[in-house]
């Protein structure tokens, strides 16, 4: 999963030059923007994770939490749509009662894509989202306390995959307003195939075959965007 961090990490420090220079313009500027941005925090849902059958017994969590954001650039625009291309990036989790050696089982997933949204209306308040991400998946077992923190990883997997949903930015076409409460909702398709155990920690946990990894991935998400 440190491959995953490194990308989030360079992918985060992006949005967030993004974000100020975008904050650093002068008001007569920023009604005019042709980019947007936002940031997020998700409530996932992924049937697939729950649905395998480690050899350790219990199971994942069907829902997990994540974060992510992402800046898009206007392409070409009509009086009653926009047409805006870019990225975005997000990272997840979910939780488990798997027993294992270590406190906790995690499945996590870390994903980059290039996305695209179809603006709708004159108010430029809906959107329309497309895109196709590649993700890097693991099953880490997890032991931290206020003083240490330790990880063995299980398994690891890439893939990439398409996704599409919608997003509503509440504050758009008001006056006076250039970002605000965004609320969204995607669905991931991605195959990561067969999940067992790769490396084993004193026992096995997923054992030689869990199950295949290959339902769809929900976001439910709210989070601030702005123009």
């Amino acid at each position: 999963m440190k491959k995953a961090t490194s990308i989030f990490l360079i992918s985060g420090l992006l949005l967030t030059s993004t974000a100020w220079a975008h904050e650093r313009q002068p008001e007569s500027q920023r009604e005019s923007s042709d980019f947007r941005w936002e940031g997020w925090l998700a409530l996932t849902h992924w049937s697939g994770l729950n649905d395998l059958q480690p050899q350790a017994g219990g199971s994942f969590d069907t829902l997990g939490f994540g974060l992510g954001g992402g800046v898009h650039w206007s392409m070409w625009a009509t009086d009653s749509s926009e047409f805006l291309l870019g990225g975005e990036v997000a990272v997840l989790a979910h939780g488990s009662d798997i027993p294992t050696q270590l406190d906790d089982l995690l499945g996590r997933d870390a994903y980059v894509a290039v996305s695209a949204k179809w603006m709708l209306g004159s108010a430029r308040n809906f959107s329309l989202d497309a895109g196709y991400g590649y993700h890097l998946m693991d099953i880490s077992q997890i032991d931290s306390d206020y003083w240490d923190y330790d990880e063995f990883e299980s398994w690891e997997e890439s893939a990439g995959g398409p996704f599409v949903g919608f997003t509503w930015d509440t504050w758009a076409g008001k006056t006076g307003k250039n970002g605000g409460l965004s609320l969204g909702f995607k669905v991931h398709f991605v195959d990561f195939g067969t999940v067992r155990d790769e490396d084993i920690f004193f026992g096995p946990v997923l054992g030689p075959n869990a199950g295949k990894l290959d339902d769809p991935l929900y976001f439910m998400q709210i989070g601030y965007s702005s123009r």
